[in-house]
């Protein structure tokens, strides 16, 4: 472990020192041939060059005439009558923005790279994950839980060494997309959510930028230019026409939930590909001075990769009212945009903080242990006087140190350190650290050290608190008996610190008794607020708010604050409107849909523990009937997996057979039940476990009372599957 930390550490050096290597060596270049941002060259550069004879620039020039090495690398495209040399020396001369660094991001921006585009910004705050290597090519497996914006920058510096690669690794939003989408001349919108195209969207129409958007899901994918205004390019004839916005055409953002997402509906990794290709020519085509006739302004572009088709379908004209890009557009400013679209922009806030919160529970289980572990610091902030929590300090384990070495202790009589053998030494070690748990070590510690309080020598003084503090005996176990040890000899025998010795000595604080919740008069609104019932079948003693303009509990709170400061009345704290409506059983979201899946918990309890099975109990039966001589006997069990086909067909325990969780009505449950009768035991499972219980319950209900114990459901799904019995069954 200390050995693989130490790697990690002298990597993340190398890469910094390795960044810094290639920022100064930019600088150089930049110095020796200055970046000119025009198309037109000073006489006074001009005449420099020609007495430097130029044969070995390595940067690119940007001039009326290329350098050689940009003709020999660019010739293939600078041959298209439609780039030639002007063109190339536009796209030498061009920033482009590229906003998500995924599936889009990664080919649009390796072809803008290739094509020697001067300088490309790429915006990404998410790490890489296993998961996205399959469409994302900038990423190798090497670079898992590196920056996507750092890790695509990295790749792309190696494709092209000549032009600027400037990561930005923050979520872009209403306070900095501004600032950073400024400094470009074009934009491609590669994101993956409603709320972050609309922050675009206005962004590039306040900017007056235009934006390439791309978007890819399953097998299809699409592909337009939005904000595009003709007066930008001298090769126009009609300099007055502008195409439409991204809010000419859907002016309203759409219904969360008919927005898919490629972590719930998946996507093909050629199509991003194909969309994110695309949009790179495009922005080519835009960069060299295309007609709009030529471009996809007005136009949408669909892909279907099912039968590897491309059609264009007409968008709405421009809006002359329009909310963002009219010539008085009531948009002057950026506003919260996830609240605009009730839908969050970070897809993956919750699964970051459940996965933070499941690191620091394994920190946490190796300090306890005894094992080495990341440990905590705080950082500043840099707006606000605010701190942060990191954990990324790497704690050594825990090591017994070296016995007593103290000439008063071997000559004494009292304390016993030589007494104790390395042996014993070491059982004592092994016996805290690996079979005793954290409240175990606790009151091992307080049972082999005593506390005496100072005595008080003067009788004036009887009764009065001592400024000295209680002196501590150690002892440790020899042989069931308690022998006297120095202080050196009882921390280093157990591998602890004094700091901690003191800290458990001063025992547990009582916990004292809730005090009644101060409800005030949230209990009456809360009442008030219009509810709708429950959705889900097992869900009934829940209810929801059913406000439009409302999507949690913050949002309610604060128009709680409204209502009661509008009538004079001080509304409670919001721990206790929090608590009111726990207490209530209110919730803001709702079920997924009317029938089935709930998503209010990821571990539904809604079967009884007599009908269901862990993992550990299945692999048992599982190699119990492999045993089995007779066929007919193997069969008596049964797994109905209720997962989707496409799931199914991914990964499988073998046996299983497939009733996907949607279409397990009528005919389905039938044949089900009809199997219930035939088998010995016939089990449930799906992904996490929830699913399977439905189905599960449904087949219980419906069935005989005499066959209802041969139901059984697997309790965490395929995930406790995964984690008990066989890490190599992926988790997805």
């Amino acid at each position: 472990m200390d050995r693989i930390q130490k790697l990690e550490k002298e990597i993340n050096s190398l890469r910094k020192a390795l960044q810094e290597k290639e920022s100064e060596l930019f600088e150089m270049k930049s110095n020796w041939m200055p970046v000119h941002p025009n198309n037109n060259l000073n006489q006074g550069y001009t005449a420099q060059c020609e007495q430097l004879n130029m044969k070995n620039v390595t940067k690119v020039f940007y001039g009326d005439n290329l350098p050689k090495w940009a003709i020999e690398r660019y010739s293939r495209q600078i041959l298209l009558p439609d780039i030639g040399v002007q063109g190339q020396e536009r796209l030498c001369a061009a920033k482009v923005l590229v906003v998500g660094a995924g599936g889009l991001g990664c080919p649009a921006s390796v072809y803008l790279a290739g094509a020697g585009v001067g300088e490309i910004g790429i915006v990404d705050y998410d790490n890489v994950d296993l998961t996205n290597i399959h469409r994302q090519i900038l990423h190798t497996e090497r670079d898992q839980n590196m920056s996507k914006a750092e890790s695509a920058a990295e790749t792309l510096r190696s494709i092209n060494s000549h032009i600027k690669i400037t990561p930005y690794t923050v979520q872009l939003d209403s306070d900095n997309a501004l600032g950073i989408a400024s400094r470009y001349d074009v934009i491609l919108d590669c994101s993956d959510n409603v709320p972050t195209r609309y922050l675009l969207n206005d962004v590039c129409a306040i900017a007056k930028i235009p934006l390439i958007s791309g978007s890819a899901l399953k097998m299809e994918g699409q592909l337009t230019v939005y904000g595009y205004r003709a007066e930008r390019n001298h090769n126009e004839k009609d300099l007055s026409h502008q195409g439409p916005c991204y809010r000419c055409v859907f002016p309203n953002p759409p219904p969360a939930e008919a927005v898919g997402s490629c972590s719930a509906n998946g996507v093909a990794g050629p199509v991003p590909g194909v969309i994110g290709a695309l949009q790179a020519l495009e922005a080519i085509k835009l960069i060299v001075g295309q007609t709009h006739e030529k471009l996809l302004v007005g136009r949408l572009l669909i892909f279907d990769g099912e039968d590897v088709s491309f059609r264009t379908v007409k968008l709405r004209p421009r809006n002359p009212q329009c909310a963002a890009c009219s010539e008085s557009p009531t948009i002057t400013r950026l506003v919260d945009y996830e609240a605009f679209c009730k839908a969050q922009a970070k897809e993956k806030k919750k699964q970051e903080a459940r996965l933070k919160t499941q690191r620091r529970r394994e920190e946490k289980e190796k300090r306890m242990t005894g094992q080495s572990y990341y440990g905590f610091r705080t950082t500043k902030i840099p707006d606000g006087d605010k701190k942060k929590w990191i954990q990324d300090v790497p704690k050594s384990e825990r090591k017994m140190g070296p016995r007593c070495k103290s000439e008063f202790c071997a000559k004494g009589t009292y304390r016993h350190c030589s007494s104790i053998t390395e042996e014993g030494r070491a059982k004592l070690f092994h016996h805290f650290w690996n079979e005793l748990d954290w409240k175990g070590k606790k009151n091992f510690v307080r049972s082999l050290v005593d506390t005496v309080p100072p005595k008080r020598r003067r009788l004036k003084h009887k009764g009065m608190v001592s400024r000295k503090g209680d002196t501590k005996l150690y002892h440790l176990k020899h042989q069931e008996e308690r022998l006297p040890v120095c202080r050196v000899m009882f921390l280093n025998t157990l591998g602890i610190k004094e700091a901690m010795v003191r800290c458990w000595l001063i025992g547990e604080k009582p916990k004292l008794p809730k005090k009644p919740i101060k409800s005030l008069n949230v209990n009456s609104y809360i009442d008030n607020l219009p509810k709708a019932p429950a959705r889900c079948q097992y869900c009934t003693d829940i209810q929801y708010i059913n406000l439009d303009s409302i999507k949690n509990l913050y949002q309610l709170y604060n128009m709680y604050v409204r209502d009661m400061k509008a009538k004079g009345v001080v509304p409670a704290s919001r721990k206790t409107f929090s608590n009111v409506a726990t207490a209530k059983n209110i919730r803001i979201f709702k079920p997924k849909n009317d029938t089935d899946i709930c998503d209010l918990d990821l571990d539904l309890q809604i079967l009884s523990p007599e009908y269901r099975i862990t993992a550990l109990e299945l692999e048992e039966q599982l190699k119990k009937l492999n045993l089995e001589v007779d066929s007919k006997q193997k069969q008596r069990h049964l797994l109905v997996d209720v997962r989707s086909e496409a799931e199914f067909n991914m990964c499988r325990i073998d046996g299983a057979v497939n009733y996907p969780i949607d279409q397990f009505r009528g005919e389905k449950v039938d044949e089900v039940l009809r199997m219930v009768n035939d088998k010995n035991q016939v089990t449930f499972v799906c992904r996490r476990g929830n699913d399977s219980q439905i189905a599960a319950k449904m087949v219980i209900d419906l069935i005989d009372e005499e066959h209802k114990d041969k139901v059984k459901d697997l309790v965490g799904g395929l995930h406790a599957w995964s984690d008990s019995v066989d890490g190599d069954f992926p988790i997805y």
